[in-house]
């Protein structure tokens, strides 16, 4: 099953991809337009990347990960309710978090890193956990239990692939939602190239640890 909701956002979303495969190729887009505003809503997005997970595993054992993974998830949810976020889906060693805004995304992070510091204090090394980050802003495809679109990939990008453990990239879009007071925690990072396509990527500061 590729939608794993049961709500009422996933069951429009399910009933209209059906209606699209009826339709004719030539009035599909007036249909995607049609259908936009009952599907996309904006948010702010923030994915995470754990450190060193294929080697945490090989080391440890899967099990052990997990343990200590869901040591800090059970942490994470409440916290991130209290700055207004929500934790929609863990996906092996990421979390896809969403929050109304960039404001929202950064603070969120912000606190993320210090529940990090503190489970990580007087741990042994491999009860520890570090992350990195990528957050992204605009209009996604919004189901209970999933995120999808642009900034959502993107996200996942810089987190996963470019930002190093305690590093926060923001995608442009992210960048420019930002207050003049988070933007003076903001520095460039470097274009970075997806296909044809040319991005120029920030790095929000985050706290010493």
């Amino acid at each position: 099953m590729m939608f794993r909701g049961k709500g009422t956002r996933t069951r429009r979303l399910l009933a209209y991809l059906k209606r699209r495969e009826r339709t004719s190729p030539a009035r599909r887009g007036v249909r995607d337009c049609s259908i936009y505003p009952r599907l996309f809503h904006r948010h702010a997005v923030v994915y995470t990347d754990t450190a060193d997970f294929t080697l945490r595993t090989a080391r440890d054992g899967i099990l052990h990960f997990l343990m200590v993974f869901n040591r800090l998830v059970v942490q994470a949810e409440p916290m991130l309710r209290r700055h207004a976020g929500r934790l929609i889906k863990v996906e092996a060693d990421s979390l896809l978090m969403r929050f109304p805004d960039v404001e929202a995304a950064c603070h969120g992070v912000d606190a993320m890193e210090s529940l990090l510091r503190r489970l990580n204090r007087g741990r042994v090394a491999n009860e520890q956990l570090r992350f990195s980050y990528g957050i992204g802003y605009g209009d996604m495809l919004d189901l209970e239990e999933d995120l999808f679109g642009l900034e959502v990939n993107l996200a996942s990008k810089l987190g996963e692939d470019l930002a190093k453990p305690g590093e926060a990239l923001l995608t442009p879009t992210a960048a420019a939602a930002l207050s003049p007071a988070l933007l003076r925690r903001v520095v460039p990072y470097r274009i970075v190239t997806f296909g044809k396509v040319s991005l120029p990527v920030q790095q929000l500061k985050l706290p010493r640890r």
